[in-house]
């Protein structure tokens, strides 16, 4: 049996129990275990859910919700378009005006990485409907409302447009010289 169908036969026996990462790679018998879960996941419409999606799991526990399935519809967004995404949104994120690498602002150990979203989630992958979030805005974390800080300062200056970022360099040259 594949480590695929494994791991499914596991979590659907396992509905509404949290496990773990050690079980999983146990099952599967395979180092790519993780891969598979995302494919039953994303392929397959499985209901598992990571840390990333409930603030009760810890980092290497999942849970199988339910056996229900989601509809899957592909969104598979090629090399170029990803690339002309990037290039058009300067490589920040359109939500917190984060860039590839910043400090994650829930865990300042780890640096967020740039993803290309959907705008209407149901939508088709045309430009129109894409835009560029970081991992913490794409995985809904962002909502929380932080402290306004240094780098949320630069956040909102990232964000805006290149007119708007000119106008603050203009001021910060009057107010504190060449």
């Amino acid at each position: 049996m594949a480590a695929r169908d494994k791991l499914r036969a596991y979590f659907e026996q396992n509905v509404g129990k949290i496990v773990n990462k050690n079980k999983l790679a146990k099952v599967a018998g395979i180092s790519e275990w993780a891969r598979r879960i995302r494919e039953l996941r994303d392929d397959e419409g499985l209901q598992i859910l990571t840390h990333n999606d409930r603030d009760d799991l810890k980092p290497g526990e999942y849970i199988l919700i339910s056996l229900d399935r989601r509809p899957r519809i592909s969104h598979k967004i090629d090399a170029q378009t990803r690339t002309r995404i990037l290039i058009r949104n300067g490589f920040t994120c359109n939500d917190c005006g984060r860039t590839a690498g910043d400090p994650d602002p829930l865990n300042p150990d780890r640096k967020v990485r740039l993803h290309i979203d959907h705008v209407d989630p149901n939508g088709p992958s045309i430009d129109s409907n894409l835009r560029v979030l970081c991992s913490a805005c794409n995985k809904g974390r962002w909502n929380l409302t932080l402290p306004r800080t240094t780098i949320n300062i630069l956040a909102s200056v990232r964000r805006a447009s290149r007119e708007d970022q000119l106008a603050v360099l203009d001021w910060l040259k009057r107010k504190y010289g060449p």
